[in-house]
């Protein structure tokens, strides 16, 4: 059993089992929650005290350590049936939620789940995000760690985007060459503003779009999106529609004022007591005479639909367990 080529450094952790009990059918992609690169990532999994590690790390700049051998079960998922039949692999992250990867750690890791699959004869990568179906490879051969143990691993970006890692490694060992790119328009959806980079991650910034700013789109490089005048994070740009179809462009295209307006509608803000739903407003009378509601100043209420919902049901919910 062979580890990958693809791995720049081996520093084995003694945080491990050897030999794994059971054949590789099994991929378990992690976040390491920092942005760390493969010397940290292997001197971090080779502390004994630390009772974790990996087969593969993958850091920030999309260098690949080994720290557990392919033929050995590392110690990574809370769960042992499941580490001695996955290859798990830790990647680097952002400290913060959802923990995304950057382009650079996204394209090694398709790279490193290809080349585990061909090693390993995983004909194809399947993922239908169902618990349930741990151990049953021929319908779901990825598993996630929050699976095993109260954990948020490997954070929502990883997690939400599972499908698409298989859809891409499926591509690598098929052979088949990727379709054509099909442009199409997003909204920014950044409060502050979303930069605009030379290239992906790390590139100058070039300038800010503003929020709800409508680009094109015309090639992709992970999660990152070439616009016409330079890169921007696809994070923060909500699809609209093909750039080749302006009918569903007019239909879909709308401004932040026309969101706001639409927002406004649904729920809106009541600033008297006169304001509030009749089925709420002895309710939201009695909170804010007893001074649980103070208001936002100016003898405003200030609450919107949603807030009156949400106070409501609270207190309503305290009476009953008094």
């Amino acid at each position: 059993m062979s580890n990958s080529a693809l791995s720049c450094m081996r520093q084995i952790s003694p945080n491990c089992n050897s030999p794994r009990n059971h054949k590789i059918d099994t991929i378990t992609i992690h976040c390491v929650v920092g942005q760390m690169g493969v010397e940290a990532l292997c001197s971090e999994f080779s502390r004994t005290s630390k009772g974790a590690s990996c087969n593969y790390g993958i850091g920030y700049d999309g260098r690949i350590c080994t720290i557990v051998d392919e033929s050995d079960r590392s110690w990574c998922s809370s769960s042992a049936a499941n580490d001695n039949r996955a290859i798990t692999i830790e990647c680097a992250s952002d400290a913060i939620y959802p923990y995304a990867i950057n382009a650079n750690v996204w394209k090694s890791l398709i790279e490193l789940c290809a080349d585990i699959c061909k090693r390993n004869t995983i004909k194809r990568l399947l993922w239908q995000a169902d618990k349930g179906l741990v151990g049953q490879v021929n319908l779901q051969n990825m598993t996630a760690h929050r699976w095993f143990e109260n954990k948020s691993c490997p954070g929502d970006y990883i997690y939400n985007r599972l499908g698409q890692i298989a859809k891409e490694v499926n591509q690598k060992l098929s052979g088949a060459p990727a379709g054509p790119f099909k442009p199409y328009q997003g909204q920014v959806n950044a409060d502050d503003g979303l930069n605009c980079r030379t290239a992906p991650v790390s590139g100058s910034v070039i300038k800010a779009f503003e929020d709800g700013t409508v680009l094109t789109i015309t090639k992709e490089d992970g999660n990152w999106g070439y616009c016409g005048e330079g890169w921007v994070c696809l994070d923060y740009i909500n699809k609209i529609a093909s750039a080749k179809d302006p009918a569903a462009k007019e239909e879909s295209i709308m401004t932040g004022k026309e969101f706001k307006k639409m927002y406004d509608e649904i729920n809106p803000t009541y600033n008297t007591i006169d304001e509030v739903p009749s089925y709420w407003r002895d309710d939201i009378r009695e909170l804010v005479e007893k001074g649980i509601i103070s208001g936002v100043g100016g003898g405003k209420l200030g609450l919107t639909h949603s807030d009156c919902k949400a106070a409501v049901l609270a207190k309503r919910i305290v009476e009953k367990l008094k």
